[in-house]
């Protein structure tokens, strides 16, 4: 569910009873505690479907974003029950929540809820190409970011190459600040773009002077 899009773990008219897994992440440095929010619906952002529950994880080892790998289970029983758990496959801990049929949506406001996900199909695309390219341009703005914040490194950058990475970082964080409604895809590819013009001519030097 990173950048607010539904991440789909069992799809509409699955058989039931079923169990269906799937591994998530975290995504901040350090993080010791993630919160899962379960949604039913068919639209791709989370605030357009139906909040079922929530509950949190907590005690996870601080490691840099994305290393730990958390497999959440959705088990649907034949009454129509949930039951989600989430464990960290490093330490073993594990969290749940259960969840009634008396939260879950309507066959009338599941309906209702497709024929709203054909209509805004269109437009749930380019929501999710400006979503993906902003993940996209934030993990290379953390990877870059990273790099030069070694002082081994930014020490034998030189003074042009530094600037133009601080300017095209800039530039792409002002974008990332931009929501979904605003941002383009385009743009968002292009600062990437252009950072990555920046670094690779600036780390060119700097381990050309290593040999």
């Amino acid at each position: 569910m990173q950048g607010g899009i539904m991440a789909v773990v069992v799809p509409r008219n699955s058989p039931i009873p079923c169990q269906k897994s799937k591994v998530f992440t975290t995504a901040a440095d350090n993080q010791t505690t993630v919160t899962f929010p379960v949604y039913e619906g068919e639209r791709l952002m989370t605030k357009e479907n139906n909040l079922l529950g929530e509950f949190s994880l907590s005690g996870l080892i601080p490691a840099p974003r994305g290393t730990p790998e958390l497999l959440c289970t959705f088990d649907l029983d034949a009454n129509g029950i949930l039951k989600v758990t989430a464990q960290d496959k490093t330490t073993g801990r594990k969290a749940d929540v259960t969840i009634s049929n008396s939260t879950r949506l309507s066959a009338a406001d599941i309906e209702r809820m497709v024929q709203d996900a054909e209509k805004n199909a269109e437009s749930d695309k380019q929501r999710e190409a400006v979503v993906q390219a902003k993940q996209d341009l934030e993990s290379y703005v953390y990877q870059v970011e990273n790099n030069i914040s070694d002082p081994n490194v930014n020490m034998k950058l030189r003074r042009g190459d530094r600037e133009a990475i601080e300017t095209a970082l800039a530039e792409a964080m002002e974008l990332m600040e931009l929501n979904a409604d605003d941002a383009q895809a385009d743009d968002l590819k292009a600062a990437q773009s252009k950072l990555k013009r920046a670094t690779t001519r600036a780390f060119a030097h700097v381990y050309s002077q290593r040999r």
